[in-house]
């Protein structure tokens, strides 16, 4: 069960591991609360809700869910693709999107292809890698004053190949790009993206008929994790500019659905579609909690810049938010009938989300005061002495008053000192 227990922040001394618990599950309870959640109104958005009020559609909406969501580093742009072949592109300016600068590009990888993923490169705020199940690599530049997309230049591999990811490091200095069972490519980004090096995908993974399902990078961009379907996690060594395995592991029975990087280093964590989280040590290498408590397969799954909450969607149509510290469930959210494939990413640097809202469109859950649970923490503290306060002073009050009754009460039953003289 989620942590609800109400405890008396002002007891508190330290913020010890049951106060952030609570604190942060008191955060998440507000982040998902109808007043700190908003739409985010692009053409997905737009589509829906004209055809809701519509008297002449009763149908359901054509399905177009999102494919690829990322942040920039910085946090202040994000872009993602759809299933139509488009790329919408937002440079964030408030919590509500209500004055950020949408950039909508019907048809970005041509007419007949779909942007399978996409990349920031983190060393540019407006530039793009995108990747669309063919051999070629588009490298955008986003610009926010025209509101238009347009090509820097292509990569482009052998005819039959067919990239269907790519991922810049953490420093910007390589792009990596794989295909999902043949190659993976390295690019040097200072050498105006030159192909470094490749490896063959059966040379990385013991099943020699594996297929990749995720890849990460080390916050360094010394390593590159790479899940597959057989469960087996691969850790590519990348310090040099060329590809060698550097550690096997049989992580999962089921496939690798998700790798994420703790922002601290301590911790990468992969999920599966065995329905199980694993926690792993960066330094050891060894699993250190199991999250075994979900309700199906894991879909997708992010951490908080802070490196305290892990978000998990299943394929239950489930969110689930634990404390990736000791593994505990803070909050968890049922979203049954949105008929959507779950999506759900944190912004890079504060605990506000992008999740999935109904029939493929997106849903933002802010504080639009609070940037992050320290924050947060705070104002509850505040709140909370200025509530005790307030009781104080009532009681206080109250007391004053009771008490002059009371003197008035035994000022009438006393004997006045003139009339004892009588």
């Amino acid at each position: 069960m989620p942590i609800s227990e109400s405890i008396d922040i002002l007891d508190q001394k330290t913020i010890t591991s049951e106060v952030a618990a609570s604190v942060t599950s008191k955060y998440l309870q507000s982040t998902l609360s109808k007043s700190n959640t908003s739409d985010i109104e692009d053409e997905r958005f737009i589509h829906v809700s004209s055809r809701s009020h519509s008297r002449f559609s009763s149908s359901s909406s054509t399905p177009n869910e999102v494919l690829s969501l990322k942040f920039h580093v910085s946090g202040s742009s994000m872009a993602y693709s759809r299933m139509d072949g488009s790329l919408t592109v937002w440079f964030i300016k408030d919590a509500s999107f209500d004055k950020s600068v949408k950039i909508y590009i019907p048809d970005c990888c041509g007419s007949d292809k779909l942007a399978t993923d996409l990349s920031w490169n983190p060393t540019s705020l407006n530039q793009l890698a995108v990747v669309s199940n063919s051999s070629e690599i588009s490298l955008l530049l986003i610009n926010e004053m025209t509101l238009k997309a347009s090509k820097l230049r292509t990569l482009s591999l052998g005819s039959k190949t067919k990239v269907n990811a790519c991922l810049y490091d953490p420093s910007g200095n390589w792009l990596l790009a794989a295909t999902k069972s043949e190659r993976i490519y390295l690019f040097d980004v200072k050498e105006d993206h030159s192909l470094l090096c490749s490896l063959n995908v059966s040379n990385t993974s013991p099943n020699d008929s594996d297929i990749i399902y995720s890849i990460e990078w080390s916050n360094a961009g010394s390593y590159i994790f790479i899940g597959f379907k057989s469960g087996y996690l691969v850790i590519l060594n990348a310090k040099d500019g060329m590809l060698r395995v550097s550690n096997t592991i049989k992580a999962h029975s089921g496939s690798i659905t998700g790798i994420k990087m703790d922002p601290w280093g301590r911790y990468f964590i992969t999920g599966s579609s065995d329905g199980n989280c694993y926690i792993w040590s960066t330094k050891s290498l060894c699993c250190e909690l199991i999250i075994n408590d979900l309700d199906s397969a894991v879909i997708t799954l992010d951490i908080c810049h802070l490196g305290k909450i892990l978000a998990i969607c299943t394929e239950g149509e489930m969110v689930y938010f634990y404390d990736i510290n000791d593994g505990k469930l803070l909050q968890s959210k049922s979203l049954a009938n949105y008929k959507s494939d779950l999506v759900l990413k944190f912004y890079p640097n504060k605990s506000w989300y992008i999740m999935s809202g109904k029939n493929d469109t997106l849903s933002n859950h802010f504080l639009k005061n609070e940037k992050n649970l320290i924050t947060y923490w705070k104002d509850l503290y505040n709140s909370a002495i200025i509530e005790k306060r307030r009781k104080n002073n009532g009681i206080s009050s109250n007391h004053s008053k009771t008490a002059g009754k009371n003197n008035d009460r035994i000022a009438k039953d006393r004997p006045s000192r003139f009339n004892s003289r009588k």
